[in-house]
């Protein structure tokens, strides 16, 4: 396996496959697959499994009627018992987590016992079967990022530590308390997987502790669950996650995932930084450094634009067809400079929505168009510090606001939109009306585009600016403007 840091002997790694034939109790193809087909990994995986013994404290919490506390626990055993392949346990398990959520007493009565026999009977056969054997830590590279772990499992804990530790730092907390106060001792990680069952303080109660601080609130949060929950994944987005990562972990698809976040972390955390830099260079006038800025958000276009397959050099033309607006509504050069930025990273926000939601090749149900529309918001936080340019902060946040007050996220109207986010406004609806979409198969003909614009006049668009596109649009006669 390519992404550990415990290595174990040849010898070792011929007697986990002779063990693993003995498991035959156990599922172990689907859990040798979880683990990138790595007999030693998994191995390691099902031993940490009976380490974890949560039958006392199933016990305790059955026998003090703590529901909530035996909920969050079998929640644990469900998942920790996908890893390993224990598939009756594991439906077992699933059964007794509704039956605590509805608090069905009388069901967790008939079956408690059950489980635990099951349970019992699955560790004593693992442990009967699994030599001790001691690992080897090998020597590390230096590495960038820190990354918290924050689950009650020591199981789910390891299965990250072995996928990502190679690659990052990690730190593991079994407790919302335990990770506040590495918190406190100074340890400051770049991003946060956070479970959302737990004892005490759930993940939506750690999340919402986090944000609060403004030392971290820009920490990228991603939740780990077993749930299939459309519901929670909407309550995680609005709390400030990032992403959602299905348990039980998928470890190429986790490591390719937080590779992913991390990279999108790290061009927002140093982007206005950046700009600011850049920014100044244009007001001294520096050719120079004017020309690395242009590169610098033709590179952060691109790389926004890349998100979305359907949309590829969406960005680029909003910001052509912004240039043009402005330039025909009298803007100085300066000015129309500041435009074409807008038209550049009006979508940064985008940065923040879930690919497969971006990427939908159909039609987004009401649930996933709420998520699309936080694009706007997320752009706005983004930017929302760069003062130098306030106008790219202004396209970003409220460019999907409608002239009759009936956009997102503010619901501003008229003149209290931004001129430059009315600007764009126009250019977006161009662009968009002229282009392939998922859910539309034609680009709209140039009539077409024309009447669309005449409708919403005084509605979605400023009317002199939605004016203004129609006299651009009457001198294209060759409709070339959209190529």
């Amino acid at each position: 396996m390519k992404h550990r840091i415990k290595h174990f002997s040849e010898e070792n790694s011929i007697e986990s496959a002779e063990i693993i034939k003995k498991l035959t109790f156990l599922n172990t193809e689907d859990g040798l697959k979880q683990c990138l087909n790595d007999a030693d990994f998994y191995l390691d995986i099902v031993r940490t499994f009976v380490e974890d013994n949560a039958i006392e404290d199933l016990k305790k919490f059955y026998y003090g009627n703590d529901w909530s506390g035996y909920r969050v626990k079998v929640h644990s055993l469900k998942s920790s018992s996908a890893y390993i392949g224990a598939e009756e346990l594991r439906e077992k398990a699933k059964r007794m987590e509704e039956a605590a959520k509805k608090q069905d007493v009388e069901y967790i009565n008939l079956h408690h016992h059950q489980l635990l026999v099951l349970y019992e009977d699955v560790l004593r056969n693992i442990d009967a079967l699994l030599p001790k054997w001691k690992n080897h830590t090998g020597t590390s590279t230096i590495k960038h990022f820190t990354i918290s772990v924050v689950d009650d499992s020591k199981l789910n804990r390891q299965v990250v530590s072995e996928v990502l530790s190679d690659v990052y730092n990690i730190v593991e907390a079994g407790s919302g308390l335990e990770f506040f106060q590495q918190l406190d001792s100074g340890i400051r990680p770049d991003l946060v997987l956070l479970d959302v069952h737990m004892p005490m303080e759930d993940g939506h109660d750690i999340i919402k502790k986090l944000k609060a601080d403004d030392k971290y609130v820009n920490i990228p949060v991603v939740f780990m669950t077993i749930d299939n929950d459309l519901s929670t994944e909407l309550q995680g987005f609005e709390e400030g996650a990032v992403d959602f990562i299905t348990k039980p972990l998928n470890p190429s698809l986790l490591l390719a995932r937080i590779n992913r976040i991390l990279d999108l972390y790290y061009l927002q955390s140093n982007l206005q930084e950046e700009i600011k830099v850049r920014t100044k260079a244009i007001l001294d006038k520096s050719q120079q450094m004017s020309t690395m800025l242009d590169q610098i958000i033709q590179a952060l276009a691109n790389t926004i634009d890349a998100k979305d397959k359907y949309t590829k050099g969406h960005s680029d033309r909003v910001s052509k067809y912004s240039v043009m607006l402005a330039k025909h509504m009298g803007y100085s050069e300066d000015q129309q400079q500041k435009v074409r930025y807008a038209g550049l990273l009006h979508d940064i926000g985008k940065i923040g929505i879930p690919d497969e939601i971006i990427n939908k090749p159909a039609k987004l149900s009401p649930d996933e168009f709420a998520v699309i529309k936080s694009h706007s918001a997320i752009g706005g936080d983004i930017l929302k510090t760069i003062t130098s340019v306030r106008e790219v902060f202004e396209a970003a946040r409220w460019h999907h606001e409608h002239y009759d007050g009936t956009g997102y996220p503010d619901g501003l109207k008229a003149r209290d939109i931004p001129e430059v986010a009315r600007i764009i406004c126009v250019a977006d609806a161009y662009d968009a009306m002229t282009s392939i979409r998922p859910y539309r198969h034609e680009a709209f003909n140039q009539y077409e585009v024309r009447s669309e614009i005449e409708k919403e006049l005084g509605k979605q668009f400023d009317p002199f600016i939605g004016n203004c596109m129609l006299q651009i649009i009457a001198e294209d006669t060759d409709f070339k403007l959209h190529e």
